[in-house]
């Protein structure tokens, strides 16, 4: 029987608590988390808008591919937009 990992707080790692550099340049930084994490089938258009203007968004989807997010807008994309791409650059690599 696997011993539960004592370092995990409610599905938490420590390592998703420490920020990588691009998050410091993000268009997103102050703004209220629930537009990146609306209900099942809300679009996000605020949330977009942001990532449309943010100077890493490219930085931010990498991360969220690289680290299997499964929820919310990161990189300007949702989970199953972000699927396609991974699928798309795993094809062309």
């Amino acid at each position: 029987m696997p011993v539960p990992d004592r370092q995990t707080i409610e599905g938490i790692r420590p390592r998703d608590l420490v920020p990588t550099p691009w998050m410091a340049e993000a268009a997103c930084t102050g703004s209220d988390p629930d537009l990146f994490f609306g209900e099942s089938g809300d679009p996000c258009v605020d949330a977009k808008a942001i990532c449309g203007r943010c100077p890493v968004s490219e930085a931010c989807l990498k991360f969220a591919i690289q680290n299997s997010e499964r929820f919310g807008i990161w990189g300007g994309l949702t989970f199953r937009q972000r699927i396609r791409v991974k699928i798309e650059r795993s094809q062309v690599a």
